[in-house]
């Protein structure tokens, strides 16, 4: 029997208000208050201490640092809960989901931590418009396995947050402008989209592990 992965009600409308509403809220501080040039809290710490010309500050990357903590905590979350998942032998559907998707977020991490499509990669000889479409590639294989256990959860969530990782791609590939109005719409987007992600597989993942769990008593 599949049970169903959403929520109902009251819940779900604070799950999507938390969802949008935190990351915008922060986003709004960050562009708004008065003390620091919100450009360089938007590039990672090393862009941004390069470009500054006044390195270093500990607001640099501030942004950034935050998308790179919120995939990390994806990943660990979904591996976790694939290790669970393992250990009491529910070795389906659940447990792909929570594998490929904790894999792929892990990787996404070590991809902003290190700027791999933007600078490594590159550097070794395969163009950053290949990377992405590799990523474009990998996110649609892991949408295609898991996607009965997405359209039981709340896909809106990450439909959205698939929209904010897609806008903030475009922006890159076919802008590569550093003007600060760019930047914004860029990293806000991103933000947005890596925050859908983590809630999304959060709540999926912990209600996957629940209902396994309960089944096995």
């Amino acid at each position: 029997m599949q049970h169903t992965l959403s929520l109902s009600g009251r819940s779900r409308v604070l799950f999507y208000v938390a969802s949008l509403g935190l990351p915008s809220l922060l986003l709004f501080a960050v562009l708004v208050q008065p003390v620091y040039e919100p450009k360089w809290m938007f590039l990672d710490s090393l862009t941004a201490a390069q470009l500054s010309g006044d390195c270093c500050h500990t607001y640099y990357g501030f942004m950034s640092n935050l998308g790179i903590m919120l995939w990390v905590a994806t990943s660990a979350v979904l591996l976790l809960a694939a290790a669970v998942l393992f250990g009491v032998s529910a070795i389906g559907e659940e447990f792909r989901f929570a594998l490929f998707g904790g894999l792929l977020s892990g990787w996404l991490a070590l991809d902003d931590m290190f700027l791999l499509h933007e600078l490594v990669l590159p550097t070794l000889g395969v163009p950053q418009l290949v990377v992405i479409t590799i990523y474009v590639a990998l996110a649609l294989a892991y949408l295609l396995s898991s996607f009965r256990i997405l359209l039981r959860a709340e896909y809106w969530v990450l439909l959205i947050g698939g929209a904010g990782l897609a806008l903030s791609i475009f922006v890159d590939s076919f802008f590569h402008s550093l003007l600060p109005q760019l930047v914004y719409i860029e990293d806000s987007a991103k933000f947005v989209g890596i925050f859908c992600w983590f809630s999304f597989h959060f709540l999926t993942a912990t209600r996957v592990l629940s209902i396994q769990i309960a089944d096995k008593k």
